[in-house]
């Protein structure tokens, strides 16, 4: 029984180490340093509980295998919550041959800040369409987008920065009202 516990100890601890160091990651590529440095500390410290667990206590083959486990979960466990998440920008880039008015009407009046050009592609004349919008909104915009075009080509980049991003743009309706999003 102790070795069980102990491997259930290891896995569990892996995944909140590992998820720490996903997280870090994420916020160290969106500029946000103190919530970088604080996932750092955590996840560090909980590393060196556990190796110091398995490198002074019973050396065992399943204690090793419970370690990788647990850096295999919280690898995935990190990846499902910094998608949850979702902290930062995104910029959209939308590029289609069909005339963007009635999207770009549809958009703004949903909350989002929208900038069209005309373009000139390989086959032909299009429009571009670019929005800068908080990451949790990534799935609602996409749900305009595809009652709009379904065809279009699109990218979606992440912003690290960007500057005097008026009030507007950094609030989102949601069903419970306004809501102001972070910066």
């Amino acid at each position: 029984m102790h070795l069980a516990f102990q491997m259930l100890f290891i896995v569990v601890a892996r995944i909140c180490d590992v998820s720490m160091g996903t997280l870090r990651v994420a916020f160290i590529a969106r500029g946000r340093k103190y919530l970088a440095a604080a996932c750092g500390f955590t996840e560090v410290f909980i590393w060196i509980v556990v190796v110091s667990r398995i490198l002074t206590g019973e050396q065992h083959l399943l204690t090793y295998v419970a370690y990788a486990f647990g850096f295999t979960c919280g690898t995935f466990a990190g990846m499902l919550l910094e998608e949850r998440l979702a902290v930062g920008w995104s910029l959209v880039r939308v590029i289609s041959h069909k005339p963007i008015a009635s999207l770009m009407q549809r958009l703004s009046a949903a909350g989002f800040g929208v900038t069209q050009q005309d373009a000139q592609g390989a086959r032909g004349p299009v429009q571009v369409l670019v929005a800068l919008l908080p990451r949790k909104r990534l799935g609602e915009f996409q749900h305009y987008l595809k009652e709009f075009d379904a065809t279009a080509f699109y990218t979606i980049e992440d912003v690290r920065h960007a500057r005097d991003i008026p009030p507007a743009y950094a609030t989102a309706t949601t069903g419970a009202g306004k809501v102001r999003m972070p910066v």
